[in-house]
């Protein structure tokens, strides 16, 4: 993984406020991994959040939990759909129930260490938004991080987003986002909405490891399957950057876009290379952490 070049003391100004953070789940099979994800949400030091449930499968979570013994008052669910829509049209649905002057994302398979929203909301606070390093792990630990753990700090705009190949989990200030989560459906939402944001205000990139990153190949994300749709966008990125579909991009920065997505469509396909040989290839991830 590339090592940030810039860093500065982890202090914020104390006279920052922090309010409510919202934090979006979508849920597709997430029944055994569900109840860990949730109760690393209770386990947070700063408790002012709230907690949107959106159901991609037909099961009402919060009726699940429950019968699990997790029940809070700061936990909702949208009305459970039965769609199979990946991530982006749930956190669609459930931004509009959205209460908190913050969006932050987690996934189901997910969690965050305690002491995550206590340390990043001021840094969304200041910033505009903000993403941790990743902590990778499968069933068998810890296998590597998606940066720098050394506390230091980068800013990074659209070009130097396309440096990293996981994915984004950021926290955003509501008012940087429009009526949706984000408006192109496609494999690689992350990627595309964090550099949208990032022509706003640079993501501040903070090298702290808060979010634990489970890596499966029962993720569709990490599969060879995933990889093989994921390249499908981003030739199909590609061919919207030709045409001017982006506005973020500017004329200063699409040479510098258009080589980061041809990088990472290379090396996308060098895994698809690999899997396609092989009985049980790794996920994606792991392979990239192996190097």
């Amino acid at each position: 993984m590339k090592r940030l070049l810039t860093s500065k003391s982890l202090a914020i100004p104390e006279d920052i406020a922090v309010s409510t953070v919202s934090i979006i789940i979508p849920c597709y099979r997430a029944q055994a991994t569900i109840c860990e994800t949730i109760r690393s949400l209770l386990a947070q030091t700063h408790d002012d959040w709230e907690c949107i449930l959106v159901s991609d499968d037909g099961t009402s979570y919060l009726e699940y939990l429950a019968t699990r013994g997790i029940t809070d008052a700061r936990i909702r669910e949208h009305p459970v759909k039965t769609n199979r829509t990946g991530t982006v049209q749930p956190r669609n649905r459930g931004l509009p129930m959205a209460k908190g002057k913050f969006i932050a994302d987690l996934d189901a398979d997910d969690w965050w260490a305690a002491e995550r929203l206590e340390l990043l909301l001021p840094h969304a606070e200041e910033a505009g938004f903000v993403q941790d390093v990743l902590e990778l792990f499968n069933d068998d630990g810890v296998i590597g991080h998606s940066g720098p753990t050394d506390g230091s700090i980068s800013h990074l705009g659209p070009v130097e987003i396309l440096q990293f190949d996981v994915p984004f989990h950021t926290i955003v200030r509501r008012e940087l986002l429009g009526d949706e989560w984000f408006w192109h459906d496609s494999f690689i939402p992350d990627v595309l909405r964090s550099m949208w944001l990032a022509n706003k205000t640079p993501l501040k990139w903070v090298c702290e490891p808060m979010l634990k990153y489970r890596v499966s190949t029962s993720s569709m994300s990490q599969s060879i399957e995933g990889a093989q749709r994921i390249d499908a966008d981003y030739t199909r990125v590609l061919g919207e950057i030709e045409t001017g579909c982006f506005e973020f991009m500017s004329p200063q920065n699409i040479a510098g876009c258009v080589a980061g997505f041809e990088r990472k469509r290379d090396l996308n396909q060098r895994y698809i290379q690999m899997a396609s040989a092989k009985t049980n290839p790794p996920p994606f991830l792991e392979w990239v952490v192996a190097g």
